[in-house]
């Protein structure tokens, strides 16, 4: 279990960045100057302490605007750090229109580029990973900006109190088929303290529509418009705060403040997961402002009683044979299920031929799954906290990761063998982790469509008949690399919500 969200969370926070930078004077954005007019950094904290760095440049090149951000930042799961450096750069006319864009990852031992290009009305995109390029084409959606664009308009609209407007922007981190929409909104001067100086800016809001949900980051600026501080959410973990300095302070020394122990909710009592059979559950909102209405009947959990602040959910173990459980309504997309995509690219000749040793020739469907899952279980070796989100190519080759990369992997070897499959994100019950006892924690597994109804697996917990100590949030098929929006909604939660164990079904124990 693990924030395998934060990767693309962490690029979708550089589109948020970048465009906050500001020159320290006045500039005419309809004529920039030549050469590199914003060169800004940044400090970033968590809860207080002090994590990486942010660098912020934009440069004019003849005609075009070259614009680059870079966030550097380290983060501790269980006392094993986490590293993450991400890249960010657009080229972009003068005027705002975009031109291309690329985008590069180094997370652990996770190192993946993305770029883009866009011309006659459509957006060409590649990810590459283990020189194995994924190239995906889509309408680019009309009048949409990116970096230079959403800055340039920040500059000509100003910082008046009162002044609002709405903006398309195109952040393929966050969507790569069509735009999403941002609302600024400019407020009155508040003041804040850094480091024993008692500092003042304006404040401005920005509301970003995405299809995750909504981010809304706010930033302090001074007359020029150059942000002094900067919140951006953090789902499941808090803000993350940048406070503008110079580079000597932002390069200084940081401490990684532990992340994935305050992710975790209290389960309220013990549960033999082996013996558990079917499992009630009652999840509450601490806040009425947090929602639980879109908790999935998935797989083997079923949706008792909704509420916009409370559901009440049965999970129970399913059964592996044909006909056992009656066949779901609707039945998967076959080329969102079976087909590739940027993180179960299954063209990739490695995992075609890890797939084909995994199958082994099995052909029932029941057997098949459970000879894929033990295959994963025991494939990858390292069994490793310290993996962003791995896409299957990369688990192929490293062997190494926890449970998104145990379910991705899975996912890919299923599909390869002919099994329509999908992930899940969710909680699982854990009988300790680190310190803590009895807790429900952030985990991701697979799911096999088979006999009309969707079979859940999980290769990282051993399981292939899966006990009920876990709860589905959202499943996806992971099309368009989709992970961000998988996963924000269960992050988001955590922390807000109790779960109270109503009532457990178990075989009796030996003896009994």
């Amino acid at each position: 279990m693990k924030h395998s969200w934060l990767s693309r969370w962490c690029l979708a926070c550089g589109v948020l960045l970048a465009p906050a930078a500001a020159p320290a004077g006045p500039i005419d954005v309809s004529h920039p100057p030549a050469g590199r007019f914003v060169d800004d950094w940044a400090e970033i904290y968590l809860a207080g302490q002090k994590i990486g760095y942010a660098h912020s440049a934009i440069a004019r090149r003849d005609d075009r605007i070259d614009t680059a951000t870079t966030m550097v930042m380290e983060l501790g799961r269980v006392n094993q750090p986490v590293k993450i450096s991400i890249a960010q750069e657009t080229t972009e006319t003068v005027e705002g229109g975009p031109l291309a864009f690329r985008s590069t990852m180094d997370m652990a031992t996770m190192k993946m580029s993305t770029e883009g290009t866009i011309k006659d009305g459509r957006v060409t995109l590649t990810a590459e990973q283990f020189g194995l390029k994924q190239v995906q084409t889509y309408d680019f959606p009309g009048g949409a900006i990116m970096t230079w664009g959403l800055y340039r308009e920040g500059i000509l609209r100003g910082f008046t109190p009162g002044t609002e407007y709405v903006l398309k922007l195109y952040a393929p981190e966050l969507r790569q088929d069509g735009a999403v929409v941002s609302t600024t909104k400019i407020g009155e001067v508040e003041g804040f303290e850094h480091r024993g100086k008692r500092l003042a800016g304006r404040r401005v809001t920005a509301t970003m529509e995405t299809p995750m949900g909504s981010f809304e980051t706010v930033s302090w600026v001074d007359e020029e418009g150059r942000p002094l501080k900067s919140r951006i959410p953090a789902p499941g973990i808090g803000d993350l705060e940048l406070i503008l300095t110079d580079q000597h302070t932002a390069l200084g020394d940081f401490i990684p403040p532990e992340l994935f122990m305050n992710t975790v909710v209290k389960a309220g009592r013990e549960i033999d997961a082996q013996r558990a059979q079917r499992i009630r559950y009652r999840l509450a909102a601490k806040d009425p402002a947090v929602s639980l209405g879109e908790i999935p009947t998935s797989g083997m959990q079923a949706v008792t009683t909704r509420t916009p602040q409370a559901v009440e959910i049965v999970v129970t173990r399913q059964r592996h044979q044909a006909g056992a459980e009656p066949a779901e309504a609707t039945t998967p997309h076959r080329s969102d299920h079976l087909g590739p995509n940027l993180m179960i690219n299954t063209e990739d000749p490695k995992l075609i031929e890890l797939a084909k040793q995994a199958g082994g020739g099995e052909t029932e469907p029941f057997a098949l799954g459970d000879r894929l899952r033990r295959f994963v279980t025991d494939y990858v070796t390292t069994k490793s906290l310290n993996i962003g989100f791995a896409t299957a190519g990369e688990v192929c080759r490293t062997r190494e990761g926890d449970c998104s990369e145990h379910g991705v992997l899975l996912a890919a070897l299923g599909r390869l063998n002919g099994l329509p499959s999908r992930v899940v994100v969710g909680l699982a019950y854990v009988p300790r982790l680190g310190e803590q006892k009895g807790v429900f924690g952030y985990h991701m597994w697979t799911q096999f469509f088979i006999d009309g109804r969707w079979i859940d697996f999980d290769a990282a917990l051993r399981e292939s008949v899966c006990s009920p100590t876990r709860i589905a949030f959202a499943t996806s098929s992971l099309k368009n690399a989709g992970l961000a929006d998988l996963s924000l909604p269960l992050l988001s939660k955590i922390g807000a919500i109790d779960i109270e164990i109503l009532e457990v079904e178990s075989t009796p124990a030996p003896g009994d």
